[in-house]
């Protein structure tokens, strides 16, 4: 074979391996893509993961998304973050009008979950804080209840259970809940993290006297994360909660601490505001 001949198989070798290269990339991308989009994924590694052993330290960081139950078109997005130790959990921004309906006390726009406390404090701009534990905390899952939290599930069935299904790069499994008034809310979690909710887990908000949706106390408890809610009427989409990103890092004590200039109040106070108001309703 002629030096001339061998350079030129030696090239098209090359262009072969290159194209092979890149279509290989092409494919894996496309895959990437397509499971976003759709919902699934075969690339078993390529799923996100939590790197330290334990409990996940660092930012949920969610979106939020509000749709007209009339166009189907969003009307609203937010971006929520949640900062995670093992000890605390903090929600900086929080739209107290999501939880509390129309009832928010005023000014509530943070919530700091204390697991080694056994308590939770939610407190706004002002000098006010307030302080729910022990009884206060059962009697604000009733408080939920009465006043009907927009939204959100009240007393759910058994959950259809499929998946996985590869969301965002998140590998989850999905919990299908279907309510009265043609509602049905889709519930993806992920166990490839592990977050300390602490009282969120606990009976006083999805026990007897607060919101019946069977299983997911359970899975909180777990330490499973939600990667996607969504809340549908019929096939009108009303609410998406999405994961975008698990930011894995330390956080910072000051963080997940109250405020040094906060006055922290017995919760009694706030609670006898929101019966009183609830009875107005």
């Amino acid at each position: 074979m002629s030096s001339k001949a061998y350079v030129g198989l030696q090239s098209l070798d090359g262009i072969f391996l290159n194209w092979n290269v890149q279509n290989s990339l092409c494919s894996r991308l496309l895959s990437l893509v397509l499971g976003a989009a759709l919902g699934t994924s075969s690339l078993a590694g390529d799923y996100e993961t939590q790197e330290s052993d334990g409990y996940f330290e660092g930012a949920l960081r969610y979106v939020v998304t509000r749709y007209s139950p009339r166009s189907g078109k969003a009307l609203e997005r937010k971006q929520i973050s949640v900062l995670a130790t093992e000890n605390r959990l903090s929600i900086p921004s929080l739209d107290a009008s999501d939880v509390f309906a129309n009832n928010a006390p005023p000014g509530v726009s943070s919530a700091l979950f204390r697991h080694d406390k056994e308590d939770f404090i939610v407190y706004g701009d002002d000098a006010d804080a307030y302080r729910f534990s022990g009884y206060d905390m059962i009697l604000m899952g009733m408080a939920f209840r009465a006043l009907a939290l927009t939204g959100a599930p009240m007393d759910m069935a058994e959950p259809e259970e499929s998946g996985p299904f590869a969301l965002r790069g998140f590998r989850t499994r999905l919990r299908r809940y279907r309510g009265e008034g043609n509602l049905r809310y889709d519930m993806y979690f992920t166990r490839d993290y592990k977050v300390k909710w602490g009282s969120l887990a606990e009976s006083w908000l999805f026990g007897n006297g607060g919101l019946k949706v069977s299983g997911l106390s359970d899975a909180l408890e777990r330490g499973e994360v939600p990667v996607r809610v969504e809340a549908y009427r019929g096939e009108k989409k009303l609410l998406s909660i999405n994961l975008m990103i698990a930011d894995e890092y330390a956080i910072a004590p000051s963080l997940v601490e109250v405020p040094a200039q906060k006055i922290l109040h017995s919760s009694t106070r706030l609670l006898g505001r929101l019966a009183a108001e609830a009875m107005r309703e």
